[in-house]
Order: structure tokens, then sequence, then C-alpha cells
């Protein structure tokens, strides 16, 4: 009695004097993790980013198993679980297969994806082997059987979005308008006059650079040849020495100091565009190495990241480009290096070297510790979708899904992985001909890129964004998808450049 009494006393007495500490507007102690925004850890960066790089379907549903508590979970649930993936991953690479022999192409489908041997079928056999899993498809009995079965390396059927599986045809190679003849005409005067006027070539860089005179064109606006005609041989000559010179001081130590910093080297290059014959020569990979090593040694702040091997490769097309006749280069994806002679062999290494030192100069906050320019220019990603398309962004907000979860990608690799290889160099000329290209210009080609694909985006839920968004469908891009993707960025950097208040890191 005394008690409801006393409650109902309280009830009437002001909250200032009661001596309970809930008062109104009092503060609250949290015990758990706040809501509020913050600047990401470099635990919780590496966290956000565990699906930034390639992903096709059955990576995904890996990842996803893996991070499962084993200590908490059956383990014949676990067992059924990597038997579907394993099941679904085999499956995709026998329907490869069946659609190859449709096209009269079972040959080099199965020396592609056997390790270069042929595999002989008989369709009795085959018939036997096959059995049904009652859902319309197909599935061997030893695919049943096996729980914990490898995964089989990716071949070009079933890889991802990342590197493009393609033949690669130099954008602008051949001009077939009296336009891009007169376009062709005007970059020959301007580079073969006494004086380069370089605003006057990024001006006619912006909108493409016709192959013949890409080489040259690269090299005068990565600032690795004088604007001046008469000093460019003696410069030429000098750089290359002081490459080769490099080479000879760091590399040949590379078993007795740098160690880590090459086997990481050397186990990366093997993975670099393992789709296109050229970059798995030999020959070529060592040339990688070389630069790569060089390069990290020389700039002790970041060192080598995964991704910088991506950021030679446009350089190393186009400057062999200028070494080949015009058969050659149509089929340079095949072209065997080793065929050239070790001087120039060693002149487009040192030319790659220095034009790829040239453009990280410029992004190397992209790869120093916890890589600060990729979480500024994520951020800056997000609020510009944000302003252009916030329905997008709201579904994906939605969603759950973090924008560092498939950008990183896009800033790490400047898109290299999104799509084809001839689409990066076309993109190149423009980045080049920009002012801070490779950096500020790329955050609105991102966000272009990004908005090209809202109407697929906004019907999934977060696994089918993910699905989405990292194997974009850019196999058939070409010359006019990038002019149309460059058009939309300029439109962007336009409307929001010059606008500070639109953007977080301008205010």
């Amino acid at each position: 009695m005394s008690e409801r009494r006393r409650s109902s006393s309280e009830s009437k007495t002001p909250f200032w004097k009661r001596k309970s500490s809930s008062l109104p507007g009092s503060s609250v102690q949290q015990t758990g993790s706040l809501n509020s925004k913050h600047k990401l850890s470099f635990k919780e960066f590496e966290n956000h980013t565990d699906d930034a790089w390639d992903a096709t379907d059955d990576d995904l549903l890996r990842a996803a198993l893996e991070k499962v508590e084993l200590n908490k979970v059956d383990q014949q649930i676990r067992a059924t679980a990597q038997a579907v993936i394993d099941e679904h991953s085999k499956r995709k690479t026998l329907e490869s297969s069946d659609d190859a022999v449709k096209n009269g192409n079972s040959s080099d489908t199965n020396q592609k994806c056997s390790n270069g041997k042929q595999a002989e079928r008989d369709p009795n056999e085959s018939d036997k082997n096959i059995i049904s899993t009652g859902n319309g498809d197909t599935a061997s009995p030893t695919e049943k059987e096996s729980i914990n079965a490898t995964f089989d390396p990716p071949c070009k059927h079933r890889a991802g979005s990342a590197p493009k599986a393609q033949s690669i045809r130099l954008p602008m190679s051949s001009p077939k308008s009296d336009r891009e003849q007169h376009r062709l005409k005007k970059f020959k005067e301007l580079i073969d006059s006494e004086n380069i006027d370089l605003e006057d070539l990024k001006k006619l860089s912006w909108s493409g650079i016709p192959a013949e005179v890409r080489p040259l064109t690269w090299q005068l606006l990565s600032s690795y040849l004088p604007a001046n005609k008469d000093r460019r041989e003696m410069v030429l000559e000098r750089k290359r020495n002081e490459y080769k010179n490099f080479v000879t001081q760091y590399f040949e130590s590379r078993h007795s100091t740098h160690q880590q910093t090459y086997q990481q080297i050397h186990i990366d290059i093997p993975r670099t565009n393992p789709l296109i014959p050229l970059f798995q020569q030999e020959c070529v990979q060592h040339i990688f190495e070389r630069l790569l090593f060089v390069w990290a040694v020389r700039h002790p702040a970041s060192g080598y990241v995964q991704g910088i091997n991506d950021l030679v490769t446009p350089f190393f097309i186009v400057f062999l480009s200028s070494h080949l006749n015009q058969d050659d280069r149509l089929k340079i994806e095949s072209f065997e290096v080793s065929s050239l002679s070790e001087k120039v062999r060693q002149e487009i290494e040192a030319d790659a070297f220095w034009c790829v030192t040239h453009l990280l100069d410029g992004i190397q906050d992209n790869y120093t510790f916890a890589q600060p320019g990729v979480q500024r220019k994520v951020n800056i990603l997000r609020e510009l979708t944000k302003r252009v398309d916030s329905d997008l962004h709201t579904h994906m907000e939605a969603e759950n899904l973090e924008y560092i979860q498939f950008s990183f990608r896009w800033m790490n690799n400047l898109l290299m992985r999104e799509i084809p290889l001839s689409c990066t160099i076309r993109l190149w000329d423009t980045y080049l001909a920009e002012t801070d290209g490779f950096s500020d210009f790329h955050i609105y080609v991102c966000a272009a890129f990004l908005k090209h694909w809202r109407n697929q985006l906004l019907g999934e839920d977060f696994q089918g964004l993910m699905l989405m968004i990292q194997n974009v469908p850019t196999h058939h891009w070409g010359d006019e998808e990038i002019k149309l993707l460059l058009a939309e960025a300029f439109r962007l950097k336009y409307t929001f450049a010059d606008a500070p208040s639109h953007l977080p890191d301008k205010r």
C-alpha cells in the first residue's frame, strides 16, 4: 500500500524534483554500437571490400558460405551447401560445352578449358554418365558424390565480368570517314610542329586519338616527351637508359632485398588479363615483373598493391602496337612478343614504365596505407549518385548495399575490370586529355557508368545487385558506348564540378 502511495506521489512530483536519473532529455548510455556516420577504420575498410574484386555467382555463394560460423552450423548442412555450389559450378561448365558443341566449336572449348588437352567424348558413354536431377538439369554421378570437390579453374566461357574475354581491336584503328581522315591529318600536323601546344593537343585528343598516332600522343600527354621536337630523341634515349640502370640497380637484387614485394608481384602477374594469350607469354610476364618491381621499390610510400598490375596493360598494348604492321595489329592479342628484338622490347618496357609512373603520381593515395584516395572517391561517388539519381541511391541504401563494396574496384582499377581492354584504351585517350583525368574526372565516369545500369538495378535485392553490378554485360561495348559514357560524365562534371556544396570534400 505504501509502495502504491509512493509511486502515486512521485508521479505528481515535478520531474525536476525527482531523484531519478532518467529525466526528459537526459543522456542515455549506449551499450551497443552507434549508427552515426564515422570514418572507416582500416579493419572496417577491409571488411567492406570483401566483395570488391572479381565475383561470379559461385564466388559470391562461396564467400557467403565461408562467413558462416562453423561451430554453430551442423556439418551436414554445410556439406550440402558446398555440394550445391560444386554442382552449380560444374553444371555451368557442362552447359558451356553443350553450347559449343551445337555451334561446332567443341574442340576449341575443350582445348581452352582443359589445360590444352583435347577431350574425346563418346555420345553413348555421355548418356550413361549423365543423370537427371529432377528439375530439368543434369549432373554426373561423380558430381553428386564429391562433396568437397575442388573448383575448376576459370575458362573463357564461364568467366565473370573482369577481365573481359576478348580480342583486342585498337579503337580508332583505321579512319573510315573524311572527318576521321581530317582529324588524323590535324594530329600529324600538330605533332610535327617544332613546339607543340599541349592544350591544343588535349582538346583534339578528348574525342579519341587515331591508333596511328596514339603511342606518340600518349607519351606527350604523359609528360614523358617534351613539347619541343628537337629534344625528343635526346630525352627518349636518356630516359630509356635511366630505366635500364634502375633494372640493374634494383631488380637484380630482388632475391636478397624486397623479397616479399617481388613474391606478390610474381603471383599477380599471371592473373593479369588471363584470358588474353598475349599476357600469358613468359616474355611479357618478365617485362611486367621488372617494371612493377622497380616502380614499387622506388615508391615505398605505397609499394606494390594488387591492381597496379592492370594499369600497365593499356600502355604496353599501345606502345607495342607502334612496332607492328597493320596485319599484326589486328591480331595483337596473340602476337609473339619474343619475335621482336631485345632492343625493341626494352624500349617498350621503358616507355611503359615512365608513363605508368606519371599516371600513378596523380593517384598514389589510392595505394598508400588504408587507401585514403579510394575512400575519398567512393564518398564523392555516393554523394554524386544521391543527387543525380536519388531513386537508385535510395534503393541501394534500402538493400544495405555499401558503395565501397562495388566501387572499390572501380577506383582501384579505373574500371578496367568492368569494360573490354579496347574500351579502356579509348577511355584513357580522354583521361590523358583531362586535367586530373585519372583522379577527378574518373569519378564522374563512374557515376555515369552506375547510372547507365539503373533500370536493371532498381528491381534487384542485395544479392541481385551485387551479381549484376560486378558482372555488367559490357563484352560487346565499343567506341560508341564509351562516347556516350564520356558525354554523360562530361555533363555531370559541367553540372556539379563548379557547385562546391554538392560534393563533401569541396565544402
